[in-house]
């Protein structure tokens, strides 16, 4: 049976005109179909294409098994090159697991031969324009939000066919600083938000459809960005620079306010920033995870009416932690869907003030001081003492005086003695 191979013919590499092109990066001429023989079928089993005497430059393109060897290319003239034996000063040659890319300068005219494990639906065509066109970014986004969108690849203004194009092309997207100093990104360092897949995985419908589909995670710090993408082969790199936009830090902000009262509940409260999203178009969907490992879901929707503040039973101690998503509509009318940021709030035991300063200090002199009897003073406790000296010193007089007066009979009559 006979079977087909590919000989794709490259000269430059570039964008289409949706994104101005910077002026620090080199000019490179674009690549699309030419009206020309090597765009016909070539049978696999002739092994051979012709290169044009007026063709400069080529570069050519052939798909091969997954992990087999690199092809061999045979010259009109009978030499051979191979993947590590050829003119380096004329010649590019850059191989992967399913292809060989070779890039020569001033190509020998004539009909040339390729040898290998080549794919059967692969074809023959000459190249010299390839342009990628993505869907324009919002003006205006969130950080959380997940941006799908979509680019195409075209051929002379026709899609791309080839359905093994995405062996070699590589389609970025870096978001880099305009240094605003407005902005809090200012002098940030570029950010990279993802790239465009056209293998039918992910956000990307159909594989090898020529429509590439990236899935842009604006994860970064909030401010002015100028989106860039990165059109890339072995051989070629090409940067471009689409219009600015500014990612908004969330338009909802969880804020707490925890109760100071034991058993009374603490209050989840979301803040809109009504200058960025119609107020009515709100929808929250989350949870709020209790330190106790509980769940409390959370619905909101304002067109419906509901509140935005949340009652969280106050029973559980430690780090409430709450995660979710918001979907809402921007002020320009654009529907979205962010992850929320994340956001904690603690709780704890609520205990008795602690006493001020004053009085530590106060507690702490009433303990060092000597005890004191309870309601007298000073001045009382003297006058006590010299009382109580006083009355000692009169009872003993009292005694002295007894003891020298004169003895009595029986009858009370004075003796003989005393006469």
């Amino acid at each position: 049976m006979r079977q087909l191979v590919t000989a794709v013919v490259l000269t430059s590499l570039t964008l289409g005109q949706a994104f101005p092109q910077e002026s620090a990066l080199p000019t490179e001429t674009a690549v699309t179909p030419l009206a020309s023989p090597f765009e016909q079928q070539i049978p696999l089993a002739d092994e051979r294409f012709r290169i044009d005497y007026a063709v400069d430059e080529v570069t050519l393109v052939f798909y091969r098994k997954i992990d087999t060897p690199p092809v061999i290319l045979i010259l009109p003239d009978g030499r051979k090159w191979y993947s590590s034996r050829f003119p380096t000063d004329t010649v590019n040659w850059q191989t992967g697991d399913d292809f060989d890319l070779i890039r020569i300068t001033k190509p020998m005219p004539g009909p040339w031969q390729v040898t290998g494990d080549i794919l059967p639906e692969s074809r023959v065509m000459v190249l010299t324009e390839l342009t990628f066109h993505p869907e324009p970014l919002p003006a205006m986004a969130f950080i959380g939000e997940k941006i799908k969108v979509t680019g195409y690849l075209q051929q002379d203004g026709h899609s791309v066919e080839q359905h093994n194009l995405r062996s070699i092309v590589q389609l970025d997207v870096m978001f880099y600083s305009t240094n605003n100093a407005e902005y809090q990104n200012f002098g940030v360092e570029p950010v990279h938000v993802g790239e465009f897949l056209d293998d039918g995985k992910g956000m990307d419908e159909v594989p090898k459809d020529g429509i590439f589909t990236g899935m842009l995670t604006l994860d970064m710090v909030p401010g002015e960005y100028a989106p860039r993408y990165v059109v890339k082969t072995p051989l070629h790199q090409r940067l471009v620079k689409g219009d600015t936009l500014v990612v908004h830090e969330q338009p909802v902000q969880a804020h707490a306010r925890v109760a100071e009262e034991e058993g009374a509940p603490h209050t989840l409260a979301f803040h809109m920033d009504e200058t960025l999203i119609d107020p009515q178009s709100v929808v929250l969907s989350a949870q709020l995870n209790y330190p106790n490992g509980e769940r409390q879901p959370i619905h909101i929707s304002t067109a419906q009416g509901d509140s935005l503040e949340v009652s969280v039973p106050n029973y559980s101690f430690g780090v409430f932690e709450l995660t979710g998503t918001l979907a809402a509509t921007d002020v320009t009318g654009r529907e979205f869907v962010a992850t929320l940021s994340e956001y904690a709030f603690q709780a704890q035991r609520i205990v008795p003030p602690a006493p001020v300063v004053e009085e530590l200090v106060a507690e702490q002199e009433l303990e060092e001081a000597p005890p004191e009897e309870t309601g007298m003073t000073h001045q009382t406790k003297i006058l006590i003492v010299v009382a109580t000296n006083l009355a000692i010193v009169a009872i003993w007089m009292l005694i002295m005086l007894l003891s020298k007066s004169p003895k009595r009979g029986r009858h009370g009559k004075k003796t003989p003695d005393n006469l």
